[in-house]
């Protein structure tokens, strides 16, 4: 898989989970009793590790 190709699959999944995590903190403000599991937290850290591989491949390309 070229790096491009690779580089765009993971912003893709990053954006769904921005998406997951968007859709999990509206659901909490309206109340729903089911919104405090760690999902968020969980949400965050996927996001964080794939912002750190996209930011890793951004250097990489660079040099």
């Amino acid at each position: 898989m070229s790096v491009l190709r690779y580089f765009g699959r993971l912003r893709s999944c990053r954006d769904s989970l921005e998406d997951r995590l968007n859709l999990h903190e509206a659901r909490r403000c309206f109340g729903s009793d089911d919104c405090e599991d760690g999902t968020t937290d969980e949400l965050l850290a996927q996001i964080s590790e794939l912002d750190g591989s996209l930011s890793s491949l951004r250097y990489r390309r660079r040099r």
